[in-house]
């Protein structure tokens, strides 16, 4: 006698579909909780990315940014068209990338365009003195005295005159650094004798001060073309063994705001140059002037050396003092 399964009774049929419905209920009620938390969670992060941008528009949308842009990157100018020139090798002794340190002597024969820092100094709104000047005999570079008066401006229009900035030494000539009894720097072998060098402190009350390391003229003076010339940290590049970290170079905007963005002294960033770019491989700078440049080195052969340069934008060119010639294209023209 076979036994057989009993069939099912209407009440396990019942029970059976009780328990599916509330199983499908279940699974129900947690996929509609995730819906929910997920959706929760979207809305979330588009309320915090609503608050970051308008609490970045209040507070981080100012003229001033204390970082400069990080800029590296190289490429290759093809859609340039470029013709020859010649340029004197003398001339690698000219521009404002030149080096000079105790390994490079200053040619004196360089024809430079000096002007009065204190009868051409800037005014705000053509009334106040916008700086100080502690000698009235202080001479500068035009180009870069006509910078440092935009950026003297700048910080006049933000701090007024408070804490004025005051110039102590800016072109020198052989005879002024023979004079110089308190300088270690031997006559010719001092920056200041291109007039681009300006050494800077600041009035506090009566007296006059090296400016504070987070000062705002050293934040921001790569917007105006200047570096500090000497960083303590950089001294065996520069060679300079003693602290001079209040003084500023013009090198203009491109090469400065490179120069800070990447941490280089002049004698580090132009035999970056040397080594590293040339006409076909130059190094694509997008500066604090929001133009695009593009930077390329030219070695010197000879008496006379030939750079292929842009036809069709406008570029300028320096020596580094040492070995060629630097060539700066304004790609925004």
């Amino acid at each position: 006698m076979f036994w057989k399964k009993p069939a099912p009774t209407f009440n396990t049929v019942k029970k059976s579909n009780r328990q599916t419905r509330r199983q499908r209920l279940m699974y129900s009620r947690i996929l509609l909780l995730s819906i929910m938390a997920v959706a929760a969670l979207l809305v979330l992060t588009v309320l915090i990315f609503s608050v970051c941008l308008i609490v970045d528009g209040i507070f981080g949308g100012t003229e001033e940014p204390v970082q400069p842009p990080t800029v590296t990157d190289q490429g290759t100018n093809t859609s340039m068209e470029y013709e020859r020139i010649t340029q004197a090798n003398q001339a690698i002794r000219q521009g404002v990338l030149i080096n000079v340190n105790s390994q490079h002597v200053f040619d004196f024969e360089s024809k430079l365009n000096l002007k009065n820092i204190k009868s051409n100094r800037a005014n705000y709104q053509g009334e106040f003195e916008t700086y100080l000047v502690n000698n009235g005999d202080w001479k500068m570079d035009a180009e870069a005295l006509d910078a440092f008066n935009a950026m003297m401006l700048k910080h006049y229009e933000i701090f007024g005159e408070e804490n004025m900035i005051c110039i102590t030494s800016a072109y020198r000539s052989y005879q002024d650094q023979a004079d110089l009894v308190s300088s270690p720097v031997s006559p010719g072998f001092s920056d200041h004798h291109t007039g681009l060098c300006v050494a800077i402190m600041v009035q506090h009350g009566s007296e006059l001060r090296v400016p504070d390391s987070d000062h705002w003229i050293y934040q921001n003076c790569h917007k105006y073309g200047f570096v500090m010339r000497y960083p303590d940290e950089k001294k065996n590049a520069t060679g300079l063994t003693y602290s001079y970290e209040y003084c500023l170079r013009y090198v203009g905007v491109a090469h400065a705001t490179y120069m800070a963005a990447n941490d280089l002294c002049l004698e580090e960033y132009t035999a970056y140059l040397a080594s590293h770019t040339t006409k076909d491989t130059p190094l694509q700078i997008q500066g604090a002037d929001k133009k695009l440049y593009s930077v390329y080195y030219v070695k010197a052969d000879g008496d006379l050396t030939t750079l292929e340069v842009p036809k069709n934008y406008s570029y300028t060119i320096s020596g580094d003092n040492i070995s060629g010639f630097i060539v700066t294209v304004d790609l925004t023209n």
